[in-house]
């Protein structure tokens, strides 16, 4: 996380975040960086289809077709949180996080970020029997690594 505050001091960056399974832990893990407030603006924690479309505006019939977990859903959450919370970079986590169910879906997220406009989404997967807080530490860990290759 340090090394992603310190990316965007060094560039003049600001911050948001749309967190559905993450449920805020990214927001919390940057607010406990000092300084933070010059750089993070904000997040919205979107854990219900509810919130995903009558707060985002994400059209149902989207969430119906592809599934809240998918490519195309976490896409519409970082456009609309990029048009509410103008900031620079916007990073969003969609995803069924651990303990393993019987539907097998669980340890399946996207997650991804917008950076001048575009979106760069990736598949995270984890088949592994680890906690949800195991989980969002190393979803939180994959996106900061691929923002701070690009």
């Amino acid at each position: 996380m340090k090394k992603l505050f310190e990316y965007l001091k060094l560039n003049n960056l600001t911050l948001s975040t749309c967190e559905s399974f993450t449920g805020g832990y990214f927001a919390n893990q940057i607010t406990n960086i000092s300084g933070a407030s010059e750089y993070f603006k904000g997040s919205f924690i979107c854990y219900s289809d509810d919130f995903k479309t009558k707060i985002l505006g994400i059209d149902i019939e989207v969430i119906k077709k592809y599934s809240v977990v998918s490519k195309e859903v976490l896409a519409l959450m970082l456009e609309k949180t990029s048009e509410k919370i103008s900031s620079d970079i916007v990073i969003g986590f969609t995803g069924y996080a651990p303990p393993k169910y019987e539907d097998n879906k669980s340890g399946l997220s996207f997650v991804g970020f917008r950076f001048k406009n575009k979106n760069f989404i990736y598949k995270f997967l984890i088949k592994e029997s680890i906690t949800r807080e195991e989980y969002k530490t190393r979803a939180s860990e994959f996106i900061i690594n691929k923002i701070l290759e690009i």
